[in-house]
């Protein structure tokens, strides 16, 4: 009989740690409420832009979208104390008090929006700049969480984020005609930026490789298109599993 109960606990135990160890799939956080999102939007440099959502029970997720290590979904489970400490300092700071958006006096700084959802309503403060102390101080909460690690990509990619058909270390530049790609691939260095080919003999385009370990491919590309001689620039995608050029 002892065995028996042993081995029921075993196999109890068993699929308890499977279910606390799995990653989270969209059907499991679909079926969440969320409690905060923070959501940042581009500024005139390389601000991060992303959005943060924190679910019932500490289920964080985190939407890369440009100029942050993370570009993509990923997933992680917040510490208890953490995600209890998040909860009360909002339900303190009284969401409902605030207004919902605050003029901004530096345009050029990105655009913060901060939700709050508590018994089925919900409260949202946007700006930039001259929003109240205590909505910045749950802001550096929320980015201390997203710059936090441990993050799992939530889909599995292995592509930064991207879709598999990209090729995300190489990018295929139109650059101007008076331009040595030769030397114009210099400023580039620090990105182990190198020529891999032109399309064609008199083609303007250019195959550019560089390593996606020293820049996130979505910065990489913006990085790229601000260049004064590029005329565009995408990335090189795979065709029938090949590359594109």
């Amino acid at each position: 009989m002892r065995i028996l109960h042993l081995l029921s606990f075993c196999a109890l135990a068993f699929i308890l740690m499977a279910a606390t160890c799995r990653p989270f799939g969209t059907k499991d956080i679909s079926k969440l409420k969320p409690r905060i999102e923070m959501e940042k939007g581009p500024c005139f440099g390389s601000c991060p832009v992303f959005k943060l959502t924190i679910y019932e029970g500490g289920v964080a997720v985190y939407e890369g979208r440009r100029f942050t290590d993370r570009i993509g979904r990923y997933t992680k489970q917040l510490d208890m104390n953490v995600y209890r400490n998040l909860i009360r300092a909002f339900q303190e700071a009284n969401m409902w008090s605030f207004q919902n958006a605050y003029k901004a006096q530096v345009p050029d700084l990105p655009t913060v929006t901060i939700t709050y959802h508590e018994d089925g309503n919900s409260k949202s403060v946007k700006g930039k700049d001259g929003r109240p102390e205590k909505i910045e101080e749950l802001e550096a909460m929320l980015d201390k969480i997203a710059n936090s690690g441990g993050w799992e990509g939530a889909d599995g990619s292995t592509n930064h984020g991207l879709p598999d058909h990209v090729i995300a270390e190489e990018l295929i530049v139109n650059l101007s005609p008076q331009v040595d790609p030769s030397v114009w691939v210099i400023q580039f260095a620090k990105q182990d930026m190198r020529i891999v080919k032109r399309i064609s003999p008199n083609s303007p385009y250019w195959v550019f490789r560089y390593n996606p370990d020293r820049v996130q491919p979505n910065e990489m590309l913006e990085l790229v298109r601000r260049d004064p001689y590029v005329l565009s620039a995408e990335f090189n995608t795979r065709v029938a599993g090949e590359p594109r050029q």
